[in-house]
């Protein structure tokens, strides 16, 4: 019979699933995916990529990069799409419900203040620059990150209208800022030669692989996560159509605006470059506006993901958001953006190995049939196998540990550290379940939405009792 917490974990997953009158088209689910692109974390890794790669290297690792992440972030979202579910009841099914309530919602909070930290940092810089250059007054960064990391984490705490304002906004003036920066600077010139014709200098030159651990790491996570947006997609092929051209372009241009930016200037700090391409003030303000938005959401979705990990409701998610903004801001002031690319690698482990597990539970174990998905009520081992051997094996393989004094011997380069990653988190998740005695489905991979009973997102029942494997749950009517 099914537990009090097994019906509360089902009516909990039904009332997050998406019915079909709530679906969107592709391109508005893309339009969303392509308006996150242009913030201060991706011009700084553009410009981390253009002074280490030139301009096509650039646009090579930010190909290959993010080509990796969207061929994972497509397998994810049409899970999304069949299922109605976001991330954390997508990882159920691989890492248990208890699993998936506590590791996805860790992993998101560390992350999401991490990035909290990063902008709040990035922000304090343009405003030192900015009070400097406009008005003369030399305040300290660490002064200036604590007073608008202060700011951001009350609008995430009492709520700002304003806010969606503020972004429609400054996203365009942040990319119209980067188009003229790039167009003043060629002019100044008079040809393309400073900007095609770069060669990095050997303090700036990295490796096209690091390179890529760098364009993955940038978004790896929001491509593991991808459902959370993928769950209004119609169709699989509209699930598919909203990764490909909602991303890809998206982060071509945005990387490449960095790194141009980034080469004719010759600065690598995003802050010291919209200081320097003429219209200062606009192009510093447009830095911090387009933050604040973002920043705001950032310690939100952290604030409740801790609330959630804890047993609280969404009313007890404004202690651990202050907590969590706190902790932003103490990363901001305490250099966390000299360890800007560390941060990356980490993020490039994390999220492939999570989607990893979600991946092989759904599509190699289940079939990518959602009659086929159960849910244990507790932690699945097999889920925690796959998510920490894929982690460990980025990490070890992607250059992590090489920037950590101390444990260099940790570091073994091999081929491409997310990849690795994401292999391994695959292949011991299968194993693992096989191991265990998981349950064995016939049939082969439905790569077209099944059309059997049971299929329809709106059709799923989330709390039938497993009872030959264990009490849990269903997707299955």
């Amino acid at each position: 019979m099914p537990t009090a917490q097994d019906t509360a974990g089902a009516a909990e997953a039904d009332g997050l699933r998406i019915d079909e009158s709530e679906r969107k088209s592709w391109a508005s689910i893309a339009f969303i995916r392509a308006g996150g692109m242009f913030s201060a974390p991706t011009l700084m890794v553009g410009a981390a990529l253009g002074l280490g790669l030139a301009l096509s290297g650039a646009a090579l690792a930010t190909l290959v990069g993010f080509g990796f992440i969207v061929a994972y972030m497509c397998f994810v979202s049409m899970q999304a799409s069949d299922l109605g579910l976001p991330t954390a009841s997508l990882a159920a099914p691989a890492l248990g419900r208890t699993g998936a309530r506590y590791l996805v919602s860790l992993i998101v909070g560390v992350v999401t203040i991490g990035w909290f930290g990063v902008q709040t940092a990035v922000c304090g810089a343009s405003l030192a620059l900015m009070l400097e250059g406009v008005f003369g007054l030399a305040v300290p960064v660490w002064a200036c990150s604590v007073a608008l990391g202060a700011l951001m984490l009350v609008t995430a705490l009492v709520g700002f209208d304003g806010l969606k304002w503020v972004s429609s906004v400054a996203a365009p003036l942040l990319v119209l800022i980067c188009v003229y920066g790039v167009s003043a600077s060629v002019a100044q010139t008079g040809s393309l030669d400073a900007l095609l014709g770069y060669v990095p200098l050997p303090a700036d030159a990295i490796g096209l692989i690091a390179g890529v651990n760098m364009a993955v790491g940038l978004f790896a996570f929001a491509g593991a996560t991808a459902g959370d947006f993928a769950r209004f997609a119609r169709t699989r092929k509209d699930a598919v159509l909203s990764c490909v051209v909602g991303v890809i372009p998206a982060a071509l241009v945005a990387l490449m605006a960095g790194a141009a930016l980034a080469i004719v200037t010759g600065q690598g700090d995003i802050a010291v470059i919209m200081n320097s391409i003429g219209l200062p003030a606009v192009g510093l303000l447009a830095l911090v506006l387009s933050a604040w938005t973002v920043n705001a959401s950032n310690v939100y979705s952290a604030g409740l993901g801790f609330a959630v990990m804890l047993g609280k409701d969404e009313g007890g998610s404004k202690l651990t958001t202050a907590v969590s903004g706190i902790a932003g801001i103490a990363l901001a002031v305490g250099g966390i953006l000299g360890q800007f690319e560390a941060f990356l690698t980490v993020l490039s482990a994390c999220g492939p190995a999570l989607a990893g597990v979600m991946v092989a539970d759904y599509w190699l174990v289940r079939k990518g049939r959602p009659a086929n998905v159960r849910v244990v009520a507790g932690i699945s081992a097999a889920g925690v196998a796959g998510l920490v051997c894929g982690i460990a094996v980025a990490l070890v393989a992607g250059g992590t540990f090489a920037l950590v004094p101390g444990l260099e011997m940790l570091d073994v380069p091999f081929f491409v550290g997310p990849v690795n990653g994401i292999i391994v988190a695959m292949v011991t998740y299968v194993a693992a379940y096989r191991l265990t005695g998981g349950e064995r489905f016939a049939g082969g991979i439905a790569f077209a939405r099944p059309t059997e009973p049971g299929a329809s997102p709106d059709n799923l029942v989330y709390n039938r009792t497993v009872v030959a494997k264990g009490e849990g749950e269903s997707c299955g009517s």
